[in-house]
């Protein structure tokens, strides 16, 4: 009997030493919850469809705080046959006003970007012209209130411009009208007038279609996509505007026959880096996909495909709602309105 006790003594001291271990290794239900977060593919929570409409997809420009969240920058169709270009605000991502159009016209997107979300600060748009060049320009200042335009008359595109802001300048990104179409960024100084700073060219980086570029806040620099003659979607980065890298990442698993959007979110509870495009089904579906581990791309529950079809590229943005982003797009409808949703993930 004593040693048929000593054993039941020993095999409760395992149980017991189990159980611990198990608590140890596991954590609380509390802890493991807080320390994790669990993101599911896109989805679209909502949408708006805005009265205006455009003959190619609009350019976005978000902030996650501030009175101004997100503006809005497009060409006129319809009954606008000159195209002239439009720019619209929101305090939310979802109510649009405060519409005003320029005298300046364009045959696709204007570039935008603001320098801050503040009510009347300055707004940077860049577009191609509709002269016979096709030349560049870029206008800085809070129209109508005033601003200053320069037209750069020796650097011209086939396609739409980019711009982004890095260290209070403004960096112009474009695809060049030469047989290899290749990607230029010109450094635009805005202190007493415009000025072009330096220049840089891509070679061989070629885009069949505008490219994008954003500033990204969790590395400090830009952020560039475009879409290669293969129809790929490749990416970059650079700190300093002129120097560019691509990492071993680019191209993306992803194509799309027409430019694609990026943006970066330095914000707890979202995910850093998202990318949209429109594919190249016969539908041209809108596409979202974000990862954590930037400059990877892991492809597990990040990618979604909205309920939507695009004429000419989308746009993304985040206006500070966790888990949640926008994206613009112009409809396949005959007249090709303007819609921004909010997508989920």
């Amino acid at each position: 009997m004593t040693a048929l006790r000593v054993l039941w003594r020993i095999a409760g001291a395992l149980l017991a030493l189990g159980a611990l271990t198990a608590l140890v290794v596991t954590g609380s239900p509390t802890t493991s919850a807080a320390s994790l977060t669990v993101f599911g593919p896109p989805h679209e929570l909502s949408k708006v469809t805005l009265s205006d409409f455009s003959i190619d997809g609009p350019a976005l420009w978000t902030s996650p705080t501030g009175p101004i969240r997100a503006e809005l920058g497009w060409v006129g169709g319809g009954r606008d046959t000159a195209h002239h270009i439009n720019l619209m605000t929101s305090g939310d991502g979802v109510h649009w006003g405060d519409k005003i159009t320029l005298n300046d016209t364009s045959a696709s997107r204007p570039g935008l970007t603001r320098y801050s979300a503040a009510t009347n600060d300055n707004v940077v748009v860049a577009w191609t012209g509709t002269d016979a060049n096709h030349s560049l320009n870029v206008l800085v200042g809070n129209p109508p209130l005033g601003f200053t335009k320069m037209t750069l008359k020796y650097d011209n595109s086939f396609t739409s411009p980019a711009v982004a802001m890095l260290h209070g300048d403004v960096y112009l990104v474009w695809a060049g009208t030469d047989a290899g179409k290749t990607l230029n960024v010109a450094q635009i100084i805005p202190r007493g007038g415009l000025m072009v700073g330096s220049h840089t060219t891509l070679w061989g980086w070629s885009s069949i279609a505008r490219p994008s570029v954003v500033y990204d806040p969790n590395g400090q620099q830009l952020l560039m996509s475009w879409t290669s003659t293969d129809q790929r979607i490749h990416f970059a980065t650079s700190k300093d505007g002129m120097h560019w890298t691509q990492p071993a990442s680019s191209p993306l698993a992803e194509w799309s026959d027409v430019g694609p959007a990026m943006f970066s979110a330095a914000t707890n509870n979202m995910p850093r880096y998202f990318v949209t495009w429109r594919g190249t089904n016969a539908a041209h579906s809108v596409n979202v996909r974000y990862t954590e581990s930037f400059p990877s791309w892991p492809s597990d529950n990040a990618k979604g495909i909205l309920p939507e079809t695009a004429f000419g590229g989308p746009a993304i943005g985040y206006v500070g709602v966790y888990r949640q982003v926008i994206v613009a797009w112009a409809g396949t409808d005959t007249l090709h309105h303007l819609n921004i949703a909010v997508v989920g993930m």
